[in-house]
């Protein structure tokens, strides 16, 4: 699959859940509302999940400090930070990799 074709329908999906989540907002508030909304935090976290995994195959960081994952932005050549809670990992070639957000786990 082509790159801007994911990128294209991730983009798609992700304006569909916002519209969605808008329609929610608009119904009478009872027992089908409740189900809709249920339901739709459900698709969303699905995608967030989904999202983080084509991330990770486009060789992004994702991070581990909270679920589902997040996808960690690049600052600088070889940090990478996350845009939710601020974890930061460094994957400098040649020295053993960084990650404080595995480190909680070994203890």
């Amino acid at each position: 699959m082509e790159i801007d074709a994911l990128a294209k329908g991730v983009g798609i999906f992700s304006s569909a859940l916002t519209a969605l989540k808008q329609a929610v907002d608009l119904l009478p508030h009872n027992s089908k509302k409740e189900e809709a909304a249920t339901a739709l935090e459900r698709a969303e976290r699905e995608f967030k999940i989904a999202e983080a995994e084509v991330a990770k195959k486009l060789n992004y960081e994702i991070c581990r400090k909270h679920f589902p994952p997040g996808i960690m932005l690049l600052k600088g050549e070889y940090n990478w930070e996350c845009p939710e809670c601020k974890n930061t990992i460094n994957t400098f070639p040649g020295l053993p990799s960084f990650r404080p957000d595995l480190e909680a786990d070994m203890t």
